[in-house]
């Protein structure tokens, strides 16, 4: 062993595993923010109006100087999220014209803005556990990136 004692290996290797687990921990960390930056939108689904944007804002406004990364995660989410409900009251507001097939395109645009909320949100989640950004689409840049 090149004349290193055991005593010595043994340091440096307990030393090495410390380092990994110290940076695998950090990580860890990092993505847990990352994650639920992304998934916090889902507050929604209790019933409390903007749940979806405060909920991101929060986690964003609070983990935003752990890393880069969140704050990235973060501006993303709450992008995406904001763009969500300007789209929403935009179909909101067709829902209340009074014309049939207004009406009609309001209520299943409305429908397919849940599902397609829904889906993106936990889409994005799932590439933050992996360590990648999610790009939404029909997001809208009202934080710079």
């Amino acid at each position: 062993m090149l004349g290193c004692p055991p005593a010595a290996v043994a340091l440096a290797l307990g030393t090495a595993r410390g380092y990994i687990c110290a940076v695998e921990q950090t990580e860890q960390q990092g993505r847990t923010g990352e994650v639920l930056c992304h998934l916090s939108p889902l507050v929604l689904v209790v019933g409390i109006p903007l749940a979806n944007v405060i909920g991101p804002l929060i986690v964003w406004f609070i983990r935003k100087g752990a890393s880069r990364s969140v704050d990235r995660h973060g501006r993303a989410a709450l992008n995406f999220q904001i763009s969500m409900t300007v789209y929403f009251l935009a179909l909101f507001i067709l829902t209340q014209i009074p014309l049939g097939p207004v009406t009609t395109l309001g209520h299943i645009g409305l429908r397919a803005w849940t599902y397609l909320n829904l889906i993106l949100i936990l889409r994005a989640t799932y590439q933050a556990t992996k360590g990648e950004l999610a790009v939404y689409p029909l997001s809208i840049r009202f934080l710079p990136q």
